[in-house]
């Protein structure tokens, strides 16, 4: 039993699950502090590492997300990280848990709870995230595609056109919404933003503000394409629109680059102070697509006495195509499985495993009947009686095996003397029988 677990216990996948349950345990929890970096990004090499988000949605769905909203919270900033960062398999085992997401925005947005208003709108924004990328699959969920590729995703036909800029719009509506309701409950002077209170709020608007940085950039060329083919007239109600969700998004960006929070974290890019002209196709020469920049230096962190050492942020974008980024996970997790499915043979080891542990049972089974059957045979050797009045009765079966000259319990029979010195060997309990 020992050698099987020990096997059990060194092997990759076990070491895999560890990292991954101690990770995904300190990163959502109860605490009103923001979800640590080092935490998230393990979470995030464990998708790449099994390909998918299954082990994260089978740790993630045993908490008490129903009843904790800071835990809830914190659930949602780390499946948004996640979406953006993790595997590409990521958004078709995340949307597996549509229907839980939805069914927890609705219970919190009916109770007055601070963090549930906000989980409302979080869980929202994280179902539209899954439902566009899941119709849209050349736009990953980081949103960091190419002009061509965007160009490609509209099409040509112009009513597809139209309904994406609809779907785009929608998209960037659900990210402004948090960010304003954020910020809205939160005092944005400098002590707020450096409480950690006021840090489990802010942390998500990191992802938010990648998002909209890129959605903004979409509606933009959408629209230009939009007016190169439509009449002015019919487009007024998108423009009205777009200038709405400038003003909101340049109010939102201007603000968190005031707050001392996310200075070290996070390089937001500055809006031009007027929309684009979409009445004027040169226009389009003068847009620049905004580019958040993420600082190399990570923010400091308290190290917890029970907490691994902090890793350096690697790049995970390509996992496939970098050897560099190979030999860091294999650094992480062991080394790869050659070319096969990772999960095919860690089916294939615990079938192995699971293999050893009946064998070790049945032995151990075998063993015990083995010791009862010898146990009952002794027993009933052990009673020996004397053969006539005023002899006494030896009991034997507390004797050593050395009194038999050596020979074990089972060779040893049960003997008694006779008032005339002979030998007489008990059969059961019903008297003996001289020799």
């Amino acid at each position: 039993n020992f050698l099987c677990r020990s096997r059990i216990n060194s092997s990759p996948f076990f070491s895999f699950l560890s990292i991954q349950l101690s990770s995904i345990s300190k990163a959502i929890n109860s605490a009103e502090t923001p979800v640590k970096e080092k935490h998230a990004r393990r979470i995030i090499l464990g998708t790449h590492r099994e390909k998918g988000a299954y082990t994260f949605w089978s740790y993630a769905l045993g908490f008490p997300l129903h009843s904790s909203s800071i835990l809830c919270w914190k659930f949602c900033n780390v499946l948004h990280k996640v979406l953006r960062d993790g595997h590409r398999n990521v958004l078709q085992d995340c949307m597996r848990h549509h229907s839980s997401l939805v069914e927890i925005g609705k219970l919190w947005s009916n109770l007055h709870d601070r963090y549930g208003q906000l989980v409302a709108l979080y869980s929202k924004l994280l179902c539209t995230k899954m439902e566009f990328h899941t119709k849209h699959s050349d736009i990953p969920p980081n949103l960091e595609v190419t002009d061509e590729v965007l160009e490609r995703t509209a099409g040509t036909d112009i009513n597809n056109v139209f309904q994406l800029t609809v779907e785009v719009f929608d998209y960037l509506d659900s990210e402004l919404r948090l960010a304003e309701t954020v910020i809205r409950q939160l005092n944005t002077s400098i002590a707020i933003s450096t409480l950690t209170s006021g840090q489990c709020r802010l942390s998500p608007l990191i992802q938010v503000i990648q998002d909209c940085s890129h959605l903004y950039h979409f509606t933009v060329k959408l629209l230009f394409k939009l007016h190169a083919c439509l009449p002015a007239d019919t487009l007024q109600g998108h423009r009205e629109r777009f200038h709405d969700q400038f003003h909101s998004l340049k109010t939102f960006f201007n603000k968190a680059r005031d707050m001392m929070y996310f200075k070290r974290l996070i390089q937001i890019p500055k809006l031009p102070d007027s929309p684009p002209n979409f009445l004027h196709a040169a226009s389009l020469a003068k847009h620049v697509k905004p580019v958040v920049v993420i600082p190399d230096e990570e923010e400091p962190e308290q190290q917890d006495d029970d907490d691994d050492d902090p890793e350096p942020l690697i790049e995970v974008s390509d996992v496939s195509t970098s050897s560099v980024q190979l030999d860091i996970f294999d650094k992480a997790f062991g080394p790869p499985n050659g070319g096969f499915d990772d999960r095919d043979l860690q089916i294939e080891s615990l079938k192995r495993d699971l293999e050893l542990l009946r064998a070790e049972l049945e032995r151990v089974k075998a063993e015990v009947r083995t010791a009862g059957t010898e146990s009952l045979a002794v027993l009933g050797a052990d009673l020996t009686f004397s053969p006539s009045e005023g002899s006494t009765l030896h009991h034997t079966a507390q004797v050593p095996n050395q009194q038999f000259g050596g020979r074990t319990r089972r060779a040893a029979r049960s003997e008694t003397t006779g008032p005339c010195g002979k030998r007489a060997t008990a059969h059961g309990a019903g008297g003996y029988t001289s020799p």
